[in-house]
């Protein structure tokens, strides 16, 4: 394996902290690491996302985010209401082209897997035809099972290889934290791993570990 798609539940659950991470984590491995996130919608002047990770990667933000909207919404939503548009096909040449480039690539998608990209095309489409396992970040507290549930069955009614659940943001304060990861883990039977809550972007170096070994790193 040399590259992922890491994907959501939704959106705002934690995909670019788990990226930023995950990126970390392989440096420390010594591995070159690249990362793409092939649309960033909701750029007012940078990138946010893409800015983060190529402090750490060291990319320009050309490479990193080739397609960008100014709107908060889905790539296609983005498409509707600002009238410009993209080439799927130019689109894959750039992943190509960044996949020759490193040891490792993490892909990161906007907002959940589901989320349309273009009319008829979403993020599961996208890892299917770049041949992308994926990562699925949830978060921890209550409404996660539902999200987590239905995310995991529309990615295996794709056909596509699920790494794992990644469940973000433990604090200890929702009672439904206690219970949820060991639910979502027996209605799926996907592997989950549980990341706390923390103040700095930077997780303790044991979960970092943790993460580069649960995607099989």
């Amino acid at each position: 394996m040399k590259a992922l798609l890491i994907t959501g539940t939704d959106t705002g659950v934690g995909k670019t902290f788990v990226s930023y991470n995950l990126a970390y984590a392989l440096k420390e491995r010594n591995l070159e690491v690249g990362y793409l996130k092939p649309i960033e919608t909701d750029v007012k002047d940078m990138p946010q996302d893409g800015s983060l990770l190529v402090s750490l990667t060291g990319q320009s933000l050309d490479e990193a985010v080739p397609v960008r909207f100014r709107l908060p919404l889905s790539p296609y939503g983005s498409i509707l209401e600002e009238g410009k548009d993209f080439s799927l096909e130019a689109l894959k040449d750039h992943y190509l082209k960044a996949l020759k480039s490193y040891d490792f690539l993490i892909v990161e998608g906007a907002g959940g897997v589901a989320v349309p990209i273009k009319k008829d095309y979403n993020y599961a489409n996208l890892a299917r035809d770049w041949g992308l396992p994926l990562l699925l970040v949830a978060r921890a507290g209550l409404g996660t099972i539902n999200h987590s549930f239905l995310s995991y069955y529309y990615i295996k009614a794709m056909g596509l290889e699920l790494l794992g659940i990644v469940m973000n943001g433990f604090e200890g304060k929702d009672i439904s934290e206690k219970t949820n990861p060991l639910i979502v883990e027996e209605l799926t039977g996907a592997k989950v791993l549980k990341i706390p809550k923390v103040k700095s972007l930077l997780l303790p170096a044991i979960y970092r570990d943790m993460l580069a070994k649960f995607v099989g790193l």
